[in-house]
Formats: C-alpha cells, sequence, structure tokens
C-alpha cells in the first residue's frame, strides 16, 4: 500500500493499523485498564481507533485529541459507530490545550517509533499528565530498549552493489551509509548474540540522556552492527515487542553500524552506549560500543550532506517560508527568552528557567525548555 504524506495520509494509517500485533496488544491493554464511567485521553488519535476502543471497553467520556487533517476520519468514525454520546474530537495540537472539561483517569496514545522514544512522547506524557487525574494510569506505562549484537548481511550486499553501479564507482555514497543509522528489518541469523533488555524507561519521565546496555556475543567473528527495538509495556501483562524473534509488525529495527567492524569472540560482551539528542526524533543519535579494549563511535550528525543552512534544514531548525505553522513556536520560545533581554553570559539553565517561566503550559519541565532553548541556540549560531 502506497504511502506518501505521512501520518496525514490515510495509508500511513492504514499501514498502522493492519499491525495486527500493534492492534491486538492495544485493544488487550485498553480493555485492561479502562473502568465503566472512565474519562480517557488519546492523545494523537490518528484514525480515532483508540478513543472509539475505549469508549465500547465502558468510558463515559474520551476525548480524540489530534492536531493533523485527520481530525476529519476521527469524526467520521465516531459518527459511524454510534459512539457520539461518548467520543469527542478535539482538533487541537496538545501544547495549546491547557484544560479539558473532565480529567482523565487514563491517557492513551500510540507514538512509539521505530527507535521508542523517537517521536517525543516523553514531552507528550508529562504534558499530558497535567490535563489528567493524579492517580491517571498511562498506556503505555513504560519502554524498554533491547539491544543485540548484529552482522545484517543484506546491508553488507547492499553496500557492495552501490560500489560499484553500472562501472561507475559511488565510494562517497558508500562511506555515507556505512556510517549512518538504518532502519530495517532484521531476521534471526542477522543476530551474533541474544538480545537484551535494558532498564524499563516511565513514558512520562524526562528523556534519558542516554541508553546502555552490556550485550552478548555468541558467535566468534565481526560484528558490524547493534540492533535496537523495544519492548512496551501498555498494561500489567500486555507486552507490545517489536525484537527480532517477536511477531512480525510495522515498526523497523534501528541498527546502529559498528563501524570499522569489532571482531570479537564468543562469551565477550559489549558495552553500547546511545546518546539521543535534542532534536532525537530525527534520528541525530551519536553512540559508542566497546569490547574493553577498543571503542568504536558513530555521530549522525557528521553524516549529514550540504551547508549550514542544509543542515538545520534536515534538522528541522531552519524552516522553509511556506511553513509558518512550525515557526510560530520558536517565535514564541524566542519571545520568552528576550523579553527583557538576554545578558551574553546568561546560561542555558537561566534561559531555560526564563522560558519555562513565561510558558509552563508549553513544558512539562525544566528539561524540556532547556532542549527548546538549546535548539533555539544552535540554530541561531548556525544560520
Amino acid at each position: 500500500m502506497t504511502r506518501m504524506y505521512g501520518y496525514a495520509d490515510v495509508a500511513e494509517q492504514a499501514w498502522m493499523l493492519l499491525d495486527e500485533a500493534r492492534v491486538s496488544a492495544y485493544a488487550r491493554a485498553i480493555a485492561a485498564t479502562v473502568r465503566p464511567g472512565d474519562v480517557v485521553l488519546d492523545v494523537g488519535s490518528g484514525s480515532g481507533l483508540l478513543a472509539l476502543l475505549a469508549a465500547r471497553a465502558g468510558a463515559r467520556r474520551v476525548y480524540a485529541v489530534e492536531r493533523s487533517a485527520m481530525i476529519e476520519l476521527v469524526r467520521r468514525h465516531i459518527e459511524e459507530n454510534g459512539l457520539g454520546g461518548v467520543v469527542e474530537a478535539v482538533h487541537a495540537d496538545l501544547v495549546d490545550l491547557h484544560g479539558l472539561p473532565e480529567a482523565p483517569r487514563v491517557v492513551v496514545s500510540e507514538m512509539l517509533g521505530h527507535f521508542a522514544p523517537a517521536e517525543q512522547q516523553h514531552r507528550v506524557y508529562r504534558m499530558a499528565r497535567r490535563l489528567a487525574r493524579p492517580d491517571a494510569v498511562l498506556i503505555p506505562a513504560s519502554y524498554q530498549l533491547a539491544f543485540a549484537a548484529a552482522r545484517p548481511r543484506a546491508l553488507e550486499r547492499e553496500l557492495a552493489q552501490l560500489a560499484d553501479v553500472a562501472g561507475v564507482r559511488l565510494g562517497a555514497l558508500v562511506e555515507r551509509l556505512a556510517g549512518r543509522v538504518t532502519l530495517a528489518r532484521l531476521a534471526p541469523d542477522d543476530l551474533v548474540g541474544a538480545e537484551v533488555r535494558g532498564e524499563a524507561i516511565t513514558i512520562d519521565a524526562p528523556l534519558p540522556t542516554s541508553f546502555t546496555a552490556r550485550v552478548p556475543v555468541a558467535v566468534t567473528g565481526p560484528v558490524t552492527a547493534i540492533c535496537v527495538s523495544f519492548v512496551a509495556t501498555l498494561a500489567p501483562g500486555v507486552e507490545l515487542s517489536t525484537g527480532v524473534g517477536a511477531s512480525r509488525t510495522h515498526w523497523l529495527h534501528t541498527v546502529f553500524p559498528v563501524q570499522p567492524a569489532l571482531d570479537c569472540t564468543a562469551g565477550e560482551l559489549l558495552d553500547v552506549e546511545l546518546l539521543p539528542r535534542v532534536v532525537t526524533d530525527r534520528g541525530t543519535w551519536a553512540w559508542r560500543v566497546s569490547n574493553g579494549t577498543t571503542t568504536r563511535r558513530g555521530d549522525a550528525l557528521r553524516l549529514l550532506l550540504g551547508d549550514k543552512a542544509a543542515v538545520l534544514e534536515q534538522l528541522g531548525l531552519r524552516v522553509p517560508s511556506a511553513g509558518l505553522r512550525e515557526v510560530a513556536p520558536r517565535l514564541r520560545e524566542w519571545a520568552a527568552i528576550l523579553d527583557g533581554g538576554v545578558d551574553h553570559a546568561a546560561s542555558l539553565e537561566a534561559l531555560a528557567q526564563r522560558l519555562l517561566a513565561r510558558a509552563p503550559l508549553e513544558y512539562p519541565g525544566l528539561e524540556e525548555a532547556r532542549q527548546a532553548v538549546a535548539a533555539l541556540l544552535v540554530a541561531a549560531a548556525k544560520g
């Protein structure tokens, strides 16, 4: 099924809805969590499926919040299922939603990226907490990354094929690709060690500054990548896994290259550290893999092409003039920071505190304000 225009494209929604493992896990979690008479908040409602499942589970009121044009389908699906008296479609960005008629006891959303925290759900859930009851239950409640040492041979073959296309040498392209984070669907025989889960990360906690794991190697030979998947806890006893050995989902595995390859011996342990950045949803991670004697490092920012303006646009820190809706929040952030002037010696922490004080409803905590200021400063410095 052709997918072209992102989450506002009906085909993109259909692609996720056809993921039986995803839909089944969320349906079971909602049925186990929602009580008769509950008020539920569905953030990023998309097609409206989760909101409608909450209504069928007994919710008295469901707020289906969707900021994109998909709100049209949410409304149609509410009417089609005869749930207009229960589910209310709310066309808004959560940032601009400062209250609901009733505080929800359950907050549900599916904002898990291929790399689990890649869709800024930490910030979204912390903002949703402000709209919810103090005892609100979150779906999902937490997630764990799962790591495995790998040698994806299909990716090796593709790189070899690209090195010489129709007799033309394309080494510069291959060099960039070899160090690039890749989304791929790995098979069990691509792994050279068992998958290992990292620590459980609470979904409404601040985004961790690093993700670490100690990964076993079971096969002597080269390790060329670290495969990362996730396991999300949707409700007690209900997990959703994208692991290599799990049921197939629409999610792909995130493959962090180890370049040059690390020659390892069966029984070795690799220390892995992933470092998400402010613009983590655009894949700008850095990473480190070590076997105790040799360390390999990677940095996605170094692989971006173009001049400063092109790089900033790729990172979403510079938006073409046509994208005024995206520019407006950044202008508000600058206005909040610059009010009263900024001392050149002002620290990032001081600027973040000023932003949070001026726009408390837009940032769930100081960490999110700090990230916003850092992104603005990068844009200003390189623009």
